[in-house]
């Protein structure tokens, strides 16, 4: 039987001599589908199976239990400039080493076309910077429901005005009287933009609005990355490889 739909091309791998695994991210979750003969095909599958290349997947179901076959693909989107400029490809490597390895439960149609509409944002964008990782970083933390709470206290509820810490293992927000030992502390202007990002549009072109209307400043931006990178390396079940070359390559500090 038979079946189209859009992927985007996050890995691939061989499989034998001639074959080869490609994992796609789709708007039904992710998807692993055999690509006959792909190892050395001339025609079918030439510059095709690339990773973030957007793909019409033409996919055969196999047999009950075994892994749908790729019969071909067509081609609706090729980031260009990934190959053309090393900090987008060092950068895309790290989105692509998450997105490999995080899978969730529901909102997959929404989740992918974030993740479709992110890729051709970052296509376009001239230079890759801070903002382009905090902002993914904190949209997969919501997608991924480790959001933190930055309305009030965590712990008691109450709403801090002058006084604030933060806590990631509690997750969001404490005020002064349920501070713990390894909580920082946070000014006013910086709880104020965590609740603009807790709130922002999933759409990549409004990326850059909180920096427009509030100015903030790179201490502020240094805060929201220290956060949410924070956020990453405590939830998830996995060490990112990629994220230190990411850092290195973009001049970033290293968070610890």
């Amino acid at each position: 039987m038979l079946f189209s739909i859009e992927g985007l091309v996050l890995s691939k791998e061989k499989v034998g001599e001639i074959d080869l695994l490609v994992e796609t991210l789709t708007p039904k979750g992710k998807v692993w589908a055999i690509a006959k003969g792909a190892q050395k095909s001339k025609r079918r599958f030439v510059n095709l199976l690339e990773d973030f290349n957007l793909l019409t997947l033409h996919l055969r179901r196999n047999f009950k239990g075994t892994l749908p076959i790729l019969e071909k693909a067509d081609l609706l989107f090729i980031p260009e400039s990934l190959w053309e400029d090393l900090e987008k490809y060092v950068f895309f490597s790290y989105l692509g080493e998450v997105l490999s390895k995080v899978s969730f439960k529901g909102l997959e149609v929404e989740y992918f076309n974030f993740i479709k509409d992110w890729i051709k944002f970052l296509d376009k964008e001239p230079k890759i910077t801070l903002w382009h990782k905090v902002f993914f970083e904190w949209q997969m933390l919501g997608f991924l429901g480790w959001s933190p709470q930055v309305e009030g206290c965590v712990k008691c509820g109450y709403q801090p005005k002058r006084i604030f810490y933060f806590s990631v293992r509690d997750g969001g927000v404490l005020c002064y009287r349920c501070k713990e030992e390894n909580a920082f502390r946070l000014t006013l202007e910086q709880v104020e933009v965590l609740k603009i990002f807790s709130k922002m549009s999933k759409k990549p072109k409004f990326l850059k609005e909180p920096m427009k209307k509030n100015r903030l400043s790179s201490e502020v931006l240094m805060i929201l990355n220290k956060i949410s990178e924070r956020f990453f390396q405590y939830f998830l079940v996995f060490d990112v490889i990629s994220l230190k070359m990411v850092k290195e390559t973009l001049g970033m500090e290293v968070v610890s």
